[in-house]
């Protein structure tokens, strides 16, 4: 399939290289009629000359819109003689509309092989050439009519019919784009069409993802569509439009139309709706943005990822997760040792695999319930993807040591990230709490709410002592980050480039004055394809920033995400992750199953998993089992409107639009129309 689109690239450019280039149809304004391609039969001058013959001609022209060919032909033949290229054109079009392309293409080619046609017999020439397209696709006689239409000012009596070809090798190569999904260029040509075919040009919109503009263009189609059976067409792809909009108002109010037409609605099942996992949501451009500046997801999983242990409630202690020792004020280490004692447990747990480590901590906190504990739970649930268990236990934390800023704004910022229902009496707690003077770890606190809630709030609590900690520099990052500074000598990246996630980090940044190719030369060479074990098995926030990275410079599938007798969970999470993407959707099931009876690891992320395996292996209603008990155990708002998209199929429309209240935006899981891309190409 890759071959043959290549190859069918390299036809459409060699054609697109003079058409497009020569002439600026690209951008020449829509006239809003829209002509019938129709070749029409030549006109005779009178003439006393061959009068018998010219009679004849005309006779054969009336039996052919009458539709009696083999009389039209009988004459056609007789008059072919005098007028040769007009009466072999008609012969051929006759054969044409027998479906008889073996006995059009001679004729036609009679007249093709006369060069001297094109100049005595114009109208013929070029409309036998096109012909010779349509019969053959053979982009000869394409380019033959792209050279023709350069000189069309020669031509201007035959205006009419250079517009209506032109017409039809715009609309033949928009196909052709759409074929190899360069949408762009197939939006391209039909602008440059002397008529505008708004519905195809909507739904290459949406192909592009420009939902409102696609959104208004179908506005107006409905509003001027006769045809029934296009109309409710038009509906189904307006309500689909808006729903990926999120526009639900708009969405209702399409889907009302839709109702009022129940009885004569059966679009559903010509064009069904169909849940999906998007393996392809996003292009290597967005990888690309996503690696280099991170977005409000990645900020998040950077600041799980460097957050610190914390040691003691009373305590400015911390623990440093990456360079591994114990910090804080002098006056506070007094008794370390006992402290370091009395946690070697946990110290222990730290380097563990995190989902292993949370089981221990779940453990742990049935004996002894501190704040800490709490808070160290957890971070290590942020750090696996459980980000419901990590917000109930920041609460705890939270609950227990509201003096601890550090707590408050990770309960804070986690229930954003969560989607949590905090009330706002909570949330206007919390954020006082957060700018009021003192408490422990209050520089921390109001340099993540600064980041993460309120961009405007100025920072005046003094760093203290943290600027040692990779927790100060972590945020010092981010922040020269949203700042559009280069990052390539960042101290984190010095100080610490043994850590892996920090490696890879350090790996993206662009050097100055390495031009693109030499920057994606050196990455891809740079990273690990197959001895890739520091980046699979560290931690989850890591193997994703690292398949992301393989993503975005188009390396992915090439990489051996294998490492024999390694069963720790983390890296068995980061296998099912990477084989749903390589189309091993089975493996992921199975692995995901033994992650939760091996190890109890099941959550939203996880049961989304195993949904989008579950769509990807054809298998719909484990799927949709799967996405009803994450709506049972976590009151996820996304299964809402997978729901109502199920509702929706089955025609339950005032049922569906019951669940069209929260904004849509799950990563995995998508909706398309079966179809689509078949109705747009018929248009």
């Amino acid at each position: 399939m890759q071959l043959f689109r290549n190859n069918l690239k390299k036809s459409i450019y060699k054609i697109v290289i003079i058409f497009f280039i020569l002439n600026n149809f690209l951008y020449a304004d829509i006239i809003e009629s829209q002509p019938q391609i129709i070749f029409e039969l030549e006109k005779l001058e009178a003439s006393n000359e061959n009068l018998e013959i010219q009679v004849d001609f005309n006779k054969a022209v009336l039996h052919f819109r009458k539709g009696e060919y083999k009389d039209a032909l009988r004459l056609f033949e007789r008059t072919s003689k005098i007028f040769e290229a007009p009466s072999l054109l008609n012969m051929g079009i006759i054969y044409y509309k027998q479906k008889d392309e073996k006995k059009a293409k001679e004729f036609f080619n009679k007249i093709y092989s006369k060069k001297t046609n094109l100049i005595n017999q114009p109208y013929s020439f070029i409309s036998s050439c096109y012909y010779l397209f349509e019969i053959t696709k053979d982009d000869k006689y394409m380019l033959d009519l792209v050279t023709i239409f350069q000189n069309s000012n020669k031509l201007s009596e035959y205006n009419e019919l250079i517009t209506d070809i032109k017409d039809a090798i715009l609309k033949e190569l928009a196909n052709r784009y759409l074929m190899i999904e360069d949408y762009e260029n197939a939006l391209g040509a039909l602008n440059a069409m002397s008529y505008s075919l708004d519905l195809k040009k909507a739904m290459i919109l949406i192909k592009l993802n420009n939902f409102q503009k696609a959104s208004v263009i179908l506005k107006k189609v409905r509003e001027e569509e006769k045809n029934i059976e296009i109309l409710n067409k038009v509906l189904w792809i307006s309500a689909y439009s808006s729903l990926k909009q999120n526009n639900f108002e708009d969405a209702q109010e399409i889907l009302d139309l839709i109702n009022d037409r129940k009885k004569d609605f059966n679009v559903n099942i010509q064009m069904p709706l169909e849940i999906f996992f998007n393996k392809d949501l996003y292009t290597y451009k967005d990888y690309y943005k996503s690696i280099m500046k991170f977005d409000e997801d990645r900020m998040y999983d950077f600041i799980y990822y460097f957050a610190p242990f914390v040691f003691s409630d009373s305590k400015e202690i911390i623990y440093d997760s990456v360079k591994g020792f114990i910090y804080g004020k002098a006056q506070s280490v007094e008794n370390l040792e006992n402290m370091v004692e009395y946690n070697t447990k946990f110290i222990r747990l730290v380097k563990q695999d995190p989902i292993k480590r949370v089981n221990e901590l779940k453990n742990i906190i049935k004996t002894d319930s501190k704040a800490y504990i709490y808070y160290n739970l957890a971070l290590s649930y942020a750090q696996i993807n459980d980000f419901t268990n990590a917000y109930k236990n920041f609460e705890k934390a939270y609950k227990l040591s509201p003096g601890n800023k550090l707590y408050s704004v990770m309960y804070l910022i986690t229930a954003n990230k969560a989607s949590a229902d905090m009330p706002e009496k909570q949330r206007a707690i919390l954020d006082k709490n957060i700018k009021d003077s003192g408490g422990l770890y209050s520089y921390f606190a109001k340099e993540l709410y600064k980041l993460f809630v309120n961009s405007t709030y100025n920072v005046v609590e003094a760093s203290q002592s943290y600027e040692k900690t990779v927790f100060y520099k972590a945020i010092d990052f981010l922040k020269k980050m949203n700042n559009n500074e280069n990052l390539s000598n960042h101290q984190l990246l010095e100080d610490y480039e043994r850590d892996p996630f920090i490696y890879l980090l350090k790996l993206v940044q662009k050097n100055k004055n390495e031009n693109e190719y030499k920057y994606a030369s050196r990455v891809q060479d740079a990273v690990t394809l197959k001895y890739n074990n520091n980046f699979l098995d560290s931690s989850l926030i890591t193997s994703r920033y690292y398949i992301d990275i393989l993503r975005a410079f188009g390396v992915f599938s090439r990489v051996d995400f294998n490492i024999d007798g390694n069963n720790n969970p983390s890296y068995l999470v980061t296998k099912a992750y990477s084989d749903l993407y390589l189309g091993k959707p089975l493996n992921s099931i199975d692995t995901l199953k033994r992650l939760k009876d091996e190890f109890g690891y099941e959550n939203r992320f996880t049961m989304y998993l195993s949904t989008a395996s579950f769509l990807e292996s054809l298998r719909p209603e484990e799927a949709s089992i799967q996405i009803s008990l994450i709506k049972a155990f976590y009151k996820d708002k996304d299964t809402d409107f997978l729901t109502a998209i199920q509702l929706l199929q089955n025609m339950n429309i005032s049922s569906a639009k019951q669940f069209l209240e929260n904004k849509y935006d799950n990563p995995y899981i998508d909706f398309r129309i079966v179809g689509f891309e078949e109705f747009m190409l018929s248009l």
